[in-house]
């Protein structure tokens, strides 16, 4: 029980990011410390990039947590373990091989929540066995 409370609370923490990049870019890219940014010339690319890419990442990554949640499979959070640990990992890449700043919080949000995950499909392997 308490492995399905853990990845169905992240799954629709998941979820809710990806509406708010629905339907308040501005506010969501500035809760990840970026402004959306326009294209070469005068298009809007990169807005389009930013909207689609983040909303994606999130809405899939939230998906599969309350799929794995709904069906009490642990392999269903695989993906979310992927993309969110992934993303800790890229992100500590970035500041030491191009210089960009740690998104110290961030990283960390992306390692506790991994390693939540990790409890819940330990609990889940654990409760089919």
């Amino acid at each position: 029980m308490i492995a399905r409370v853990i990845s169905g609370s992240i799954g629709l923490v998941l979820l809710s990011s990806a509406f708010r990049w629905i339907l308040d870019p501005e506010t969501a890219a500035a809760g990840l410390a970026m402004v959306l940014v326009d294209g070469p010339g005068d298009t809007t690319m990169g807005m389009n990039t930013q909207i689609g890419d983040f909303t994606a990442f999130f809405f899939t990554a939230g998906l599969m947590a309350c799929i794995g949640t709904y069906r009490n499979q642990h392999i269903w959070l695989y993906t979310t373990l992927s993309l969110l640990g992934s993303a800790a990992i890229f992100r500590i890449y970035a500041g030491l091989v191009h210089g960009a700043d740690f998104l110290i919080k961030a990283i960390a949000i992306e390692v506790i929540v991994s390693l939540f995950l990790c409890l819940s499909i330990y609990l889940m392997k654990k409760s089919k066995s």
